[in-house]
């Protein structure tokens, strides 16, 4: 059934188009229906729980441009980007510091928000998380170090003047 569903998901997208477009009149809702295609692909081949959290950020950008494009709700439609983070702490089930810090700041941004109704100026306040995770929870990977010994400049200049001096 898999493959089935894999075979006729273009011409799934297809029609849903011709629908969004032809009888409600929304194109850029029916062309987001297109990414059906690469999505069902994704669900419907491997382990689903181990793609799960690879695909939402994919998932979370479809569901806000249905909800924009379709039904014009951009304002709280830009809420599904927190399943982002949501789904995975749930497929991971632990909450290291770096994690933590996303929520503390997140929570901090969903508080002012309601209480001060100050969405726009504070959104600001997401760059906190790179920047405390950076100072404070930096990843092992995640500095380039250049070993001197790795550039042999000398090797290349003496491969110069060893072809000048054989011509």
């Amino acid at each position: 059934m898999k493959k089935r569903l894999l075979a006729a998901m273009p011409l799934i997208s297809l029609m849903l188009f011709l629908g969004a477009w032809l009888y409600y009149e929304k194109l850029e809702l029916g062309m987001t229906f297109f990414l059906l295609i690469p999505l069902s692909w994704i669900l419907l081949t491997g382990n689903f729980f181990k793609r799960l959290s690879e695909i939402v950020p994919f998932v979370s950008l479809l569901l806000f441009l249905w909800l924009g494009f379709g039904l014009g709700y951009w304002h709280p439609g830009w809420l599904v980007f927190f399943l982002i983070p949501l789904t995975n702490i749930i497929v991971e089930r632990k909450i290291d510091a770096r994690k933590f810090v996303g929520i503390v700041v997140t929570a901090a941004y969903i508080t002012l928000g309601l209480v001060y109704d100050t969405w726009h100026p504070t959104w600001i306040m997401f760059l906190l998380i790179p920047i405390i995770n950076t100072l404070f929870f930096p990843q092992k990977n995640a500095y380039v170090t250049i070993k001197t010994q790795s550039f042999r400049f000398g090797d290349v200049v003496d491969a110069d003047i060893e072809d000048k001096d054989r011509k």
